[in-house]
């Protein structure tokens, strides 16, 4: 008791002894923690977290109010009546068997153990994840009051009076048929499993997934509130009354033909079907996917389906129908396409990676993205207009037109693009990667992510405002410029700069530790191979820990204590201290 107690005076941690009971109000966390052992008469309020730790047993009389994870640790047994008032977690434990009467008023987590079979009378809470677990049956008249996982498991056949309040995950298990009473109020997942049969009027409230399964017909009145996913499967043909109120998935089956007067309120995905023709009623609220269709050009010949998106990648498509009309996205990667229709305007985002397309339209209006990756266009249209980001990758584009559009973001990475406009001055995103751009426009001002990785960036401005994230690696600029205030950080790894402004706002910092001179350092500290280092930044010693900013000494100090415990909190803590200790020292010799 009195190595726990040291403990937690260390870790700062409220606690009470009466009559040897220790009483804890919070929560207790000793993940990946050297502690072997807990005292008895323990009495946790919140929860307890002894997750990879060396402890091989659980103390006499212990309560705990909220979770408790036990998770990979040595752990073989659980005591015999103790009530789980929260959730439980036995993942990866050498446990076999439950107690009689087990009650976790949580839910239980016991995926990745050697447990073969459940007490009759377990009662569980929440839900019960057996997955990838030696589990072989389940108890007659089982609930799950939340989820049930059993993927990867061992099991063979479900209960007939199942009922999970949830999902229901049995992919990849041997089970072949579903029970005719059980109850499931939400998905299930039977992907890659023997499932072979389904029940007559088989009602799903959610999804119903029976990708890559060998089922070859559907029940007449199968009705699925969710999306029904049959990709891979060996169904030929679909029901004429199906109700499917999301997305329908036939992704290489072998269905040649769809219902008449079906309509799909999510997505349709036909990809890699043989399909001909499609219902000349079909409607797709969702987007009609429609890669690798081996009959495409029969099918987009009498193409009348209406459809919010359209998806037509990998197919030998040289020409987009005139009339075709697209509410929201078109992609095309990867098609023989080599001209776009001229009246043609995309509400949602164009996508042309490595398309043979060599020149759009004037007046091209995309709402959404336009990538346009690999693609020989070497010319951007004069009035093109993009409400989303515009992808350039690898694009043989020379230069972006001063009065091209684009309101979210640029990416010119491996361009031939040298000079950006001067009258860009404000974008969400910015990547000159691997450019011959070497100056940025003056009063440049990236909202989330400025990429200057591997660009020929040799000074920045002096008033460059960057929102999130500054990436300068393998640049030779020499200097940041002040007052740069991130809510992430910056990587200047492989630069010339050699001196952080002290007026810096960040929340991490990736540099080369020997050549910035004016911060000071630690490495390898412990067996955890922490890298410390101070910095000086807007009148306060900060503290970095790998790379991020954790706070003033005194808040790091706090940091350990919640984290460690001696001696590797003891050592953490001094070479904090001695990295503020000699950059002291440093910035005094530099002023005088």
């Amino acid at each position: 008791m009195k190595n726990f107690i040291e403990i937690l005076n260390q870790k700062d941690i409220k606690y009470t002894v009466e009559n040897d009971i220790i009483r804890i109000a919070d929560n207790l966390c000793f993940y990946q923690n050297p502690l072997k052992s807990l005292p008895d008469n323990l009495i946790i309020e919140g929860d307890l977290d002894i997750s990879q730790t060396k402890i091989s047993q659980l103390p006499d009389n212990l309560i705990v109010c909220g979770n408790l994870d036990i998770s990979h640790t040595k752990i073989s047994k659980l005591p015999e009546n103790m009530i789980f008032r929260g959730g439980l977690n036995i993942s990866g434990t050498q446990i076999r068997v439950l107690p009689e009467n087990l009650v976790v008023q949580g839910k239980l987590i016991a995926s990745r153990t050697k447990i073969q079979v459940l007490p009759e009378t377990l009662i569980v809470g929440g839900a019960l994840d057996l997955s990838y677990s030696y589990i072989q049956s389940l108890p007659e008249n089982l609930t799950i009051n939340g989820n049930l996982y059993l993927q990867n498991s061992y099991i063979l056949e479900l209960p007939e009076n199942l009922v999970v309040a949830g999902d229901l995950n049995a992919s990849s298990t041997r089970i072949t048929r579903l029970p005719e009473k059980f109850t499931i109020k939400g998905s299930l997942c039977l992907e890659k499993s023997g499932i072979n049969t389904l029940p007559a009027n088989l009602h799903i409230t959610d999804d119903l997934d029976l990708s890559n399964t060998r089922i070859t017909k559907l029940p007449e009145n199968l009705k699925v509130d969710g999306s029904l996913i049959l990709a891979a499967s060996k169904i030929k043909k679909l029901p004429k009354n199906i109700q499917v109120k999301n997305n329908l998935n036939l992704r290489f089956t072998e269905i040649r033909k769809l219902p008449d007067n079906l309509t799909v309120n999510g997505d349709l995905d036909l990809s890699g079907t043989k399909i001909k023709k499609l219902p000349a009623n079909l409607r797709v609220n969702g987007c009609l996917g429609l890669e690798n269709c081996v009959k495409i050009n029969q099918l987009l010949k009498n193409f009348r389906a209406i459809c919010t998106s359209l998806d037509l990648c990998f197919n030998k498509i040289k020409k987009i129908p005139e009339n075709l009309k697209i509410q929201s996205n078109l992609y095309l990667n990867e098609c023989k396409i080599k001209k776009f229709p001229k009246k043609m305007n995309i509400n949602g985002n164009l996508n042309l990676d490595d398309a043979k397309i060599k020149k759009l339209p004037e007046s091209l209006h995309v709402g959404g993205n336009l990538s346009l990756l690999l693609v020989p266009i070497k010319k951007l249209p004069k009035k093109l207009s993009v409400g989303g980001e515009l992808y350039l990758w690898g694009c043989r584009v020379k230069k972006i037109p001063s009065h091209v559009n684009v309101v979210n973001g640029l990416d010119l990475t491996l361009t031939n693009v040298k000079k950006l406009p001067q009258n860009l001055t404000e974008i969400k995103n910015l990547v000159i990667e691997e450019t011959k751009i070497t100056r940025l426009p003056d009063k440049l001002n990236v909202e989330d992510c400025l990429d200057l990785n591997n660009s020929r960036i040799k000074k920045l401005p002096k008033k460059l405002q960057v929102g999130n994230t500054l990436l300068l690696n393998n640049t030779r600029i020499k200097k940041l410029p002040n007052n740069l205030k991130l809510d992430h950080g910056i990587n200047l790894k492989k630069t010339s700069i050699r001196f952080l402004p002290e007026n810096l706002e960040l929340k991490w910092l990736s540099l080369d530790l020997k050549k910035i001179k004016n911060i000071a350092y630690r490495k390898n500290c412990t067996a955890k191979r922490k890298t410390i280092f101070a910095a000086y930044l807007n009148g306060e010693y900060k503290i970095f820990q790998n790379e991020y900013l954790i706070g003033t000494l005194q808040e790091y100090e706090q940091f350990v204590n919640q984290r460690f415990i001696d001696p590797q909190a003891g050592k953490l803590k001094q070479a904090a201290k001695d990295c503020v200790e000699q950059l002291q020292k440093k910035l005094s010799t530099h002023k005088t």
